[in-house]
């Protein structure tokens, strides 16, 4: 960062709702607020530093600068609710909680200090204050959280050379250089928009347009419609949103559209195709494996995301469950062991919880292990049935799940829908396209699909509901 704040002293780093700071700036700025965590927190060991912050150039600049002090960094995400956080709070027990101070009536008080972001951001520190040295490979910079889509959230460590190798792997395939400039609404609290986002951005100096988390559909397109954007990343979630917003936008002068943290349908990706003109390429990985794979301008295949990645060892079980290694896998959950047992399989394969397999070197993936499905003798794929029921023009949105019934040889299915369709449409439908296994035993209608902040679906939401 500090040889970008010398090429590219004026240039603006980051640009936020009206904001902007250039590279020289912010250099000064990490530089001096990372001696204010060195003399606080000291450089024999490494402490965390606990983030409750919305999307900023404040939160970049203290982000930066703890992690520049060699402290550990933990983002919380504003949205969390209050037993949340507290709870964290309780099983990490950070070293300092800044925040912004609209967020200081969600935490309980605890013997922890609380500290105004603005006011971090005034310290005057010595310069002479020592900071923490670690190796890559062992400094953890990052403890983000997994969705909790399927079960409890868990807290994940990341290395600096984790972050480093994402980044690195991915510009090998989709050429992202310090030429591209990046638009980043996703929250900068999670894995997906602080390493593909602000870590990318940093590491090759690229312009940030930053945004607020809330998605607003209209200032996206306008944004991307200025020509001053190269790369855009987000959910499925947030294309279809796109897809929903009236108007004529010209995106042609944006060089990659790429989506991950979910499946990308393909007929979402026909729709935006049509509409736009673009095609979206799908990744697939998690916050605890880093990328594993993805699809390039040259190399599509719908309802894939894409090949293995270089450097990314990839091996089916029996039960075809995609386990990985790679430099990009983290080093196990925070203060977990046991969980951490459970997903390690043998010769350091770490087991991602996904059936997949491999057609013409394409991964293809069909859901979650917990999530398979038994009916009639045949093993039913939730996606295989989701994906089929999305070519109904009047389905906006599926979310299949089993449910055991006890004494039953066959899970019951059911079916999540939004859309502008009815039971008897549903039913007539998939008699006339779906296989018998395929076809639900329930069905409920509902206005939108319950999504996490990722854009992934509440499973414990809609398993409330099925029971």
């Amino acid at each position: 960062m500090a040889g970008h704040a010398e090429t590219k002293a004026s240039e603006p780093a980051v640009i936020f709702e009206g904001q902007q700071i250039n590279w020289q700036d912010l250099w000064r700025q990490v530089e001096a607020t990372s001696r204010f965590f060195a003399g606080e927190l000291g450089d024999s060991q490494q402490k965390v530093v606990a983030l409750l912050m919305t999307n900023s150039i404040e939160f970049i600049s203290i982000y930066l600068a703890a992690v520049h002090a060699g402290h550990i960094v933990m983002p919380i995400d504003p949205v969390y609710k209050k037993l949340e956080i507290d709870a964290i709070i309780e099983k990490v027990q950070p070293a300092m909680i800044i925040l912004q101070s609209r967020y200081a009536s969600q935490i309980s008080r605890h013997f922890i200090p609380l500290l105004d972001a603005g006011e971090v951001l005034k310290k005057n520190v010595a310069e002479n204050s020592p900071l923490l040295r670690i190796s890559p490979k062992k400094q953890i910079v990052s403890l983000t959280f997994t969705s909790g889509t399927s079960g409890t959230p868990k807290i994940v460590p990341n290395t600096h050379a984790n972050h480093v190798w994402n980044i690195e792997i991915c510009s090998r395939v989709w050429e992202w250089t310090e030429r591209d400039s990046l638009l980043i609404n996703l929250p900068l609290s999670h894995w997906y928009g602080l390493v593909m986002g602000l870590s990318g951005a940093i590491y090759h100096g690229n312009r940030l347009y930053l945004r607020q988390q809330s998605f607003d559909a209209k200032g996206m397109l306008e944004d991307l419609s200025s020509g001053e954007i190269s790369l855009f990343t987000h959910t499925p979630l947030g294309y279809m949103k796109m897809l929903d917003q009236a108007g004529d936008y010209d995106l042609s002068q944006v060089r990659l559209f790429i989506s991950g943290s979910a499946p990308f349908p393909p007929k979402l990706w026909r729709q935006f195709k049509k509409r736009f003109g673009i095609e979206v390429l799908e990744t697939y990985g998690s916050s605890e494996t880093g990328r594993i794979a993805a699809n390039t301008l040259n190399d599509i295949k719908l309802g894939s995301p894409g090949k293995i990645l270089p450097g990314v060892d990839v091996r089916l079980s029996d039960d075809h469950e995609v386990t990985v290694r790679s430099d990009g896998l983290f080093p196990g959950y925070w203060m977990n062991t046991a969980a951490t047992k459970e997903a390690t399989a043998g010769g350091g394969y770490w087991r991602t919880g996904d059936l997949g397999r491999l057609e013409d070197g394409h991964l293809i993936l069909k859901g979650r292990i917990q999530e398979r499905i038994r009916r009639f003798g045949y093993t039913v794929s939730p996606r295989d049935v989701e994906w089929a029921l999305l070519e109904n023009p009047k389905i906006r949105e599926v979310l299949v799940m089993g449910k055991q019934a006890a004494g039953q040889a066959n899970d019951q299915l059911i079916y999540f829908i939004s859309g502008t369709i009815n039971e008897d449409e549903i039913r007539r439908y998939c008699k006339d396209n779906l296989p018998f296994s395929w076809r639900p035993d329930h069905i409920v209608i509902l206005d939108a699909i319950p999504r996490t902040r990722n854009g992934k679906p509440k499973i414990s939401a809609l398993k409330e509901m099925a029971a």
